[in-house]
């Protein structure tokens, strides 16, 4: 006859590849629900600035208003220059395989294969950006209800096994938070400073190449890197092998800048994690996930950490 210890083993067992199987099936649906709660997490000093003087709904309400005004504001002036410069610039490429080819005896494969990292990051964004419009609103409309709800979080701690589960779900939604903003802040600032400084070389489309970079800046330390190898060959083949090298030496300046200030201050002494961690955990989660999980790579790792901290005390 079995024991009890031994039935609850079985019971834990099955209710674990229950849960198991469970995210295999909805980890999609999951995914879209962690980015919700890094919205609100980002946005959550904003809101808690508001409710000091209003209620808590209008609050919410008038943070998030903000937030996607001056976005849609931002998109709305920029939009037309930014169209005109990708069409620009997606009429540009060919062009520039061909100077290439012309020049360098370089073979389109060659060239393709080159260029493999750039263009199917930046495609594949363009595409998860055209198929994920719905599910970024309902995320959004998410975000916004759990902004409704103050230390929504930290109210699951009694329901976890053991003690001390507030401050490290308290802990964790701080940092998810300040990671979202300084991401935010990297990528506009790379767009700006990238952008500007082709724009002072003289390189076609320099906006729609900051712009990407920027976008794909959510991929630290590589997506910064083929955005400047595809203006690196638009300049050489537009402006000469000067140009194209002042536009890696502008690159290398905004990267040590990024490298030396930005990043370790985030990754190191905000986040917690070495820089070396945090690009391994963005090709896992890519590997397994897809862009998503890319982008969500390293909110996803300070949960983990914050759970993995907690059970080992």
């Amino acid at each position: 006859m079995e024991t009890p210890p031994v039935r609850r083993w079985f019971l834990s067992l099955a209710l674990f590849l229950l849960a198991l199987w469970a995210l295999g099936r909805l980890y999609n649906l999951l995914l879209w629900v962690f980015l919700a709660f890094t919205l609100a997490a980002a946005l959550d000093p904003l809101v808690g600035l508001f409710a000091r003087r209003l209620p808590r709904p209008s609050a919410v309400f008038l943070a998030y208003l903000m937030v996607l005004g001056v976005m849609g504001l931002g998109f709305y002036l920029a939009a037309p220059l930014l169209i005109l410069q990708f069409h620009h610039l997606g009429a540009l490429l060919p062009m520039v395989l061909r100077w290439l080819q012309d020049n360098l005896a370089l073979s389109l494969p060659d060239l393709a294969s080159s260029l493999a990292s750039s263009a199917h990051v930046a495609g594949d964004f363009l595409l998860r950006v055209g198929e994920t419009v719905s599910e970024m609103v309902l995320a959004l409309v998410l975000a916004v209800m759990i902004a409704l709800e103050p230390h929504l979080v930290a109210r699951a701690a009694p329901y976890l096994p053991g003690s001390g589960w507030t401050e490290v779900l308290e802990d964790t939604w701080r940092r998810m938070g300040y990671w979202a903003r300084a991401q935010f802040l990297i990528a506009l600032s790379f767009a700006l400073l990238f952008g500007g400084w082709l724009l002072f070389l003289g390189v076609p489309s320099p906006f729609a190449l900051g712009v990407l970079g920027g976008v794909l800046e959510v991929v630290p330390f590589v997506g910064g890197i083929a955005t400047a190898l595809l203006a690196f060959l638009v300049a050489l083949s537009a402006k000469g092998p000067l140009v194209a090298l002042l536009v890696l030496l502008g690159y290398g300046g905004i990267a040590l800048l990024e490298g030396k200030v930005l990043i370790p201050y985030i990754y190191g002494r905000t986040v917690g994690f070495h820089p070396a961690l945090v690009l391994l955990a963005i090709f896992a989660f890519g590997k397994l996930f897809g862009f998503l999980g890319i982008f969500l790579a390293v909110p996803m790792t300070i949960l983990g950490a914050g759970i993995l901290k907690h059970w080992r005390r």
